[in-house]
């Protein structure tokens, strides 16, 4: 299975935080957040979170695509391309918005202002009462 497997490390390497994936980006913010609120300590438990979710990933890798293969899964094949297509999306998503980050940063700014004006908010949301 190694389409599925190369889209197995695409995911974890996003999610891990590593560049040039989407992870990174997000991740790369809350770092620099918390450096400049003042609390190192939050940002060294988030790098280190960030290194044990690889560790973790990388051992679910050797065990699941790389480790020996048990006689009853001895025939499984690679994941029927309907099944991949959607994935291999997704994977090429973390890649742009790992490159691209302010793409992202755009799609969600309208979200994000709305929901800093609390006031506008518990307006639209119990319709001016």
């Amino acid at each position: 299975m190694p389409v599925t497997g190369t889209l197995f490390v695409v995911g974890a390497l996003a999610i891990s935080g590593v560049p040039p994936f989407n992870g990174f980006a997000s991740k790369w913010t809350i770092y620099v957040a918390g450096i400049e609120a003042g609390q190192p300590v939050f940002t060294i438990i988030a790098l280190i979170t960030s290194a044990l979710t690889l560790a973790y990933f990388l051992k679910a890798l050797n065990s699941i695509f790389l480790g020996q293969r048990p006689a009853h899964l001895k025939d499984v094949k690679e994941t029927p391309r309907s099944m991949l297509l959607p994935i291999m999306l997704l994977a090429v998503l973390c890649v742009v918005f790992g490159v691209l980050p302010q793409l992202g940063i755009d799609l969600v700014r309208p979200a994000q202002e709305a929901l800093m004006n609390s006031g506008g908010y518990i307006s639209a949301v119990l319709g001016g009462v």
